[in-house]
């Protein structure tokens, strides 16, 4: 707007329009300001798959608020954004405290004013506490739905579940106001099939609660479709993320070699694979789509 306030003065000795043009024009310049607002969990480790969701929706021209735990990627976050002319904010969320998601949604309308996208991408097995965040490793032993403890269940559920129940339940009301919103929530092959058993890199708890992100999907689906709002899913296989990266690393070469084998494709997935198609969910080009789960995992699984 700073433009339009210089061009004043020149203006003051032409022929002023009528009153209602004005305010048309005004209107017109403002509208051009409101760029579409989008806050995606587990936004600031780079190489995460949030991380590249960010940019991507970036690149279509929102305006991002990236949450998450790992303070020292914010500036990442913000520059990445900003290659793009869009501004990111970034705030410190411990996405299974809902008083600091519910922080994270007022500062999201204080900065920008609305909310359009809600992408739901913090999860994990590991490295996802505020203890663990910037140095955590898998664990050395396969954690069960079984003989998970009662502290790695509540982690881990809370975490990949109930942290997506506190997201949608705080950004809901503002998109139902609007008529119109998108969510994007993050389950798993594991949520589909369930997880390797003596698997370090996933665990049971996990598999449980990215199976239960599909079924809050589905239902979140039929209670806002009424309003606008599309609520849909992906499914991501093996990736290589930063998490994923880290955890492959401990495998000996012929373990890593075995385990790709298993994917029809014959390779791992990026995280710009799966943020491509997070993006697209977000998009008017999607707009009747709802309630479905996504897979991208290169042929390990279709429903």
């Amino acid at each position: 707007m700073e433009s339009d306030e210089m061009e004043s003065d020149d203006m003051e000795s032409d022929e002023v329009e009528s009153d209602e043009v004005e305010s048309d024009e005004v209107e017109s310049d403002e509208m051009k300001t409101q760029h579409k607002v989008a806050i995606v969990t587990g936004a600031a480790k780079m190489e995460s798959m949030g991380f590249m969701v960010a940019v991507g929706l970036a690149r279509e021209g929102f305006d991002i608020v990236g949450a998450d735990l790992y303070e020292a990627g914010f500036a990442h976050v913000k520059d990445a954004v900003a290659r793009f002319g869009r501004r990111a904010v970034c705030v410190r969320t411990d996405v299974i405290n809902p008083d600091d998601v519910e922080e994270m949604v007022r500062r999201a309308l204080s900065e920008f004013g609305r909310i359009d996208v809600l992408v739901n991408a913090a999860g994990g097995s590991w490295a996802i506490r505020p203890d663990d965040i910037e140095n955590g490793a898998p664990p050395q032993w396969a954690i069960g739905a079984w003989n998970a403890t009662l502290e790695e269940w509540r982690t881990i559920v809370g975490v990949n579940l109930d942290a997506v129940f506190y997201a949608c339940r705080a950004v809901v009301p503002y998109m139902m106001a609007a008529k119109s919103g998108r969510i994007v929530n993050f389950s798993s092959v594991a949520g589909r099939q369930g997880g390797t058993p003596e698997s370090v890199v996933s665990s049971g708890p996990y598999a449980v609660a990215k199976a239960g992100v599909i079924g809050l999907t589905k239902q979140l689906a039929m209670e806002l479709g009424p309003y606008g709002i599309t609520v849909n899913a992906v499914a991501p296989g093996i990736i290589a993320s930063w998490r994923g990266q880290r955890a492959l690393s401990n495998l000996p070469e012929s373990e890593r070699k075995a385990m790709e084998s298993t994917i029809p494709m014959g390779r791992m997935g990026s995280s710009e694979e799966v943020s491509e198609m997070v993006v697209a969910l977000c998009t008017d080009e999607m707009k009747y789509m709802t309630g479905t789960v996504v897979d991208i995992n290169g042929g390990m699984y279709s429903a």
